[in-house]
């Protein structure tokens, strides 16, 4: 009995098109994942250049939050980071904060 509901069975295949379709979105968002990615990695390099590291290499984000200072309501973003500084040759980690009013706070520290 079971040989027969097996047989009845009818499977669908996807046709060349849809097949087409999912690859193109799947590659679409692989693209978008890697340039958002870029983009964190890019805004939190300029922030650390603001901050008077000139010579850094493998910056890394590892999140990025949305905070806001409870005495002013001013708003900004904190960057979890990892970076190498090139220059005195360590290793930095901490966070940095930039607010919409372009204040700039760090606390990084190097080993």
């Amino acid at each position: 009995m079971e040989e027969k509901l097996e047989e009845k069975i009818e499977v669908r295949k996807i046709n060349k098109n849809m097949s087409i379709v999912i690859g193109i979105i799947i590659l679409l968002g692989i693209a978008v994942f890697f340039m958002v990615e870029n983009g964190k990695s890019s805004k939190a390099k300029k922030i650390l250049i603001e901050l008077g590291y000139k010579n850094i290499g493998n910056v890394e984000v590892y999140s990025v939050t949305q905070v806001e200072n409870v005495d002013t309501k001013i708003q900004g973003y904190k960057y979890f980071v990892k970076f190498k500084d090139l220059e005195q040759n360590k290793e930095c980690k901490g966070f940095i904060l930039k607010d919409f009013k372009h204040n700039i706070d760090k606390d990084v520290v190097c080993k």
